[in-house]
Formats: C-alpha cells, sequence, structure tokens
C-alpha cells in the first residue's frame, strides 16, 4: 500500500497574489475539494497566519491539511547569512517549532542577473549558508531540504552545478527536494537523478513543462510522473509530493488549475 502524501504549493495563488494573498481558509478548501492533504506554504501568502501560529494550526486542523513545509527564499551571496537573513531564518525555524512534521524548505532567489558572473564562489556561499541554516533547524528539531530552480540566472541549474549542490548535501546531511519541471528545464533527467541519489530525497515537487521549454498545467506537458510515483512506492517513500504549478493557466484562473492538477495526481496515484 502506497504511504505518498499528495498536496500543493502555494505558488498558484502566489501568481494572483494581490486577489490571494493571506486567504489561506480559502486556499484549504480548494486543496481538500482537489483531494489533497497538505499544504507548502509561501511566507507571503501566509500573511497574519505566519506571525500567529496557533489561529493556522486551529484552521489547517478544522480544513484536515497538514502543513508540509514551509518555503524560505534568499539571496545567500556571501559566505555567512547577512543579520537580516539570519533574523528571517530564525523567524522561520520558531516558526516551524510549532509544526514538528513540516519542513524548512529552501531556495535561493538567485539575485545576480548574471549566472555566470562568479559562478562557483556564489554556489560555494549558497552552500556554506545552507549549511548553517540546516544546523540550527536541526538543533530545533526541524528537518531541512533544498531546492534548486532553473531560472535563467540560477546557479544550481544544470547537471554539473548538481554535482557542486550534491557534494554538500550529502557532506551536511540535509535533505534534496527534486522539481521535476525545473529538472527539465535545466536538461537533466528527473527519475534519473531521483533514482541516483534517493536517499537524499526527503520532499518532492512536480511541476510539468512542455517540449519547448514552457510551463504547463499538470499532465499537459512531458514529465514523466507516474514512472517517479512508482519507483518512489517501490523504494518505500513515505513523504510528501507537492505539486508547485506555474502555467499561465495558473495565473488565469487558480483554483480551477489547483483542481484539475488534483485529478490528475489522483489518476496516477497506487493505491
Amino acid at each position: 500500500m502506497s504511504k505518498i502524501k499528495y498536496g500543493s504549493q502555494t505558488y498558484p495563488w502566489q501568481m494572483n497574489i494581490l486577489k490571494f494573498h493571506g486567504q489561506v481558509p480559502h486556499m484549504a478548501d480548494v486543496l481538500a475539494k482537489a483531494g489533497f492533504t497538505g499544504m507548502e506554504a509561501e511566507i507571503c501568502m501566509l500573511e497574519d497566519y505566519y506571525t500567529d501560529w496557533k489561529k493556522l494550526k486551529a484552521l489547517l486542523e478544522e480544513k484536515q491539511i497538514a502543513l508540509a513545509a514551509l518555503a524560505v527564499h534568499e539571496d545567500w551571496l556571501f559566505p555567512e547569512e547577512t543579520k537580516e537573513e539570519q533574523e528571517r531564518l530564525d523567524e522561520a525555524i520558531a516558526f516551524l517549532s510549532h509544526f514538528p512534521t513540516a519542513k524548512l524548505m529552501l531556495g535561493h532567489v538567485a539575485a545576480d542577473p548574471v549566472r555566470e558572473h562568479n559562478l562557483y564562489e556564489k554556489q560555494k556561499n549558497q552552500l556554506q549558508c545552507i549549511s548553517a541554516i540546516a544546523k540550527r533547524a536541526a538543533e530545533n528539531g526541524i528537518v531541512t531540504v533544498f531546492h534548486p530552480n532553473s531560472g535563467d540566472n540560477s546557479i544550481f541549474r544544470y547537471e554539473n552545478d548538481y554535482h557542486i549542490m550534491f557534494d554538500t548535501l550529502y557532506a551536511k546531511g540535509i535533505g534534496y527536494a527534486p522539481d521535476v519541471g525545473h529538472m527539465l528545464n535545466g536538461g537533466i533527467d528527473p527519475l534519473k537523478t531521483i533514482k541516483a541519489h534517493r536517499d537524499l530525497v526527503r520532499h518532492v515537487h512536480f511541476k510539468d513543462m512542455t517540449a519547448a521549454h514552457r510551463w504547463a498545467v499538470m499532465g499537459k506537458g512531458i514529465g514523466d510522473f507516474k514512472s517517479i510515483v512508482d519507483f518512489l512506492d517501490e523504494t518505500g517513500y513515505e513523504g510528501w509530493i507537492m505539486t508547485e504549478d506555474e502555467s499561465p493557466e495558473a495565473e488565469h484562473d487558480s483554483d480551477q488549475v489547483v483542481l484539475a492538477d488534483g485529478k490528475y495526481m489522483k489518476s496516477i496515484q497506487n493505491q
């Protein structure tokens, strides 16, 4: 019997942030209607639910939706966190201490518009910051995962970048949160990579992409998600798979895309 849990990131609503920021009850209702049981939240979408963890916990318990992860993105351009970065991460760790099963998912902003400018130095600095954050989180009982992305200036976009990333994740015991869409965008084989680093996989993102490298609603692109679900089931994965739809359709109608993603995910799940 499959032990994988399924949920959605709040990003589809973030694409309409002026309409949906702080609308956590609405997002939870749509998640439940879609058949999802978990939410991965961006801080900007939580608003006062972030500053009042009791309010969020009560709401999610009422809606029977788990907080699967909190996504935090920073620049991390220097060998150590800036004072402001450390304060924001310590705030996130304190918040997550009230949700002991939720993960701290770190993703980078890639603030330098020129990817190749001092690339290795930027990679090294970011990994040092992430390692320090993961250590502080672990001291508070929180599991940290790193989520590389694939923007044009992303410093962890291609296979060579991943080799550098994995060296640190293994050395520091930091979890890996593979994102199928970002791997496709960087020309990386998602299933092959997940198989090679299965021991680090502690959280998973699904997003789809067309052959022309445009984001697509789940099941409308080239992603082979069923094979990944099957492999994770076969290897006893018990964590979350979160859809994170960034398609143009999500910007047009966030709710309907989350519902469509839920329907697609049901079609590829193993019972």
